[in-house]
Order: structure tokens, then C-alpha cells, then sequence
């Protein structure tokens, strides 16, 4: 059994840079992500882990399916189709279509979420 809690290590995530590196396309300022595999790695049918990302808005083709829930921060996603928008603050949780197309707006100087990544 793996227990995840709020008490995320920023430190020990590996930083990825900025989110385009990561293939979104950022919208507004410069949003650095960080994060590691609990389980799974690059490859693998499904991963869970930890991601952090800092202020910044950003758009993502979601290639995979996604199930997360926030740990730290506030961020709103807007689905690009339905124009749907949510804001989400920390032990608040979503599910991602693989697929959607989303806006993420970071409002707080960093969010950190717990994932599990299908692909």
C-alpha cells in the first residue's frame, strides 16, 4: 500500500522547466512544473505520481486520462470545448477525459496535485 497525504517534498521532485516542455502551450507568464513517478515510470500503461507547477496559464492536449487530486494551491481548468470552468482548491479532485482539450490556470504562486496517469 502507498499512502499519499499534503505533505509533498517540493525538493525532491525533479524539475521538468517550463510547461512546454511538457507539450502545453503556455498562454500567459512562465509556468515551471516538477514532479515524480510513484509508480510507473515513462512508458508504462498507467503512472501515479506528484506534479507542481508555478503561477501561469496554459493549455493541454490531454493524450492520456487523468484522475487527480489537488495537495496544495488553487487552480481552475476550462474545458476549451464546453467552455465548462471549475476552480479547485486543496483535497478537491477531477477527472480528465484523454482527449480534452483544457485551459489550467494556476492561480496560486505553486500547485502540487497527486495523479494517476492512463494511457
Amino acid at each position: 500500500m502507498l499512502i499519499l497525504n499534503d505533505k509533498v517534498n517540493t525538493t525532491e521532485l525533479t524539475p521538468f522547466g517550463s510547461v512546454a516542455n511538457l507539450g502545453a502551450k503556455v498562454l500567459e507568464g512562465a509556468p515551471q512544473a516538477s514532479g515524480a513517478a510513484l509508480v510507473g515510470q515513462e512508458g508504462d500503461p498507467q503512472i501515479l505520481g506528484i506534479f507542481a507547477c508555478t503561477q501561469g496559464k496554459f493549455q493541454v492536449d490531454h493524450t492520456f486520462a487523468e484522475h487527480a487530486t489537488l495537495v496544495k494551491g488553487r487552480v481552475t481548468l476550462v474545458d476549451n470545448i464546453s467552455g465548462e470552468r471549475k476552480t479547485f482548491g486543496p483535497g478537491e479532485g477531477w477527472y480528465i477525459e484523454k482527449g480534452e482539450n483544457l485551459d489550467w490556470i494556476i492561480e496560486s504562486d505553486e500547485m502540487i496535485k497527486h495523479y494517476l496517469a492512463i494511457f
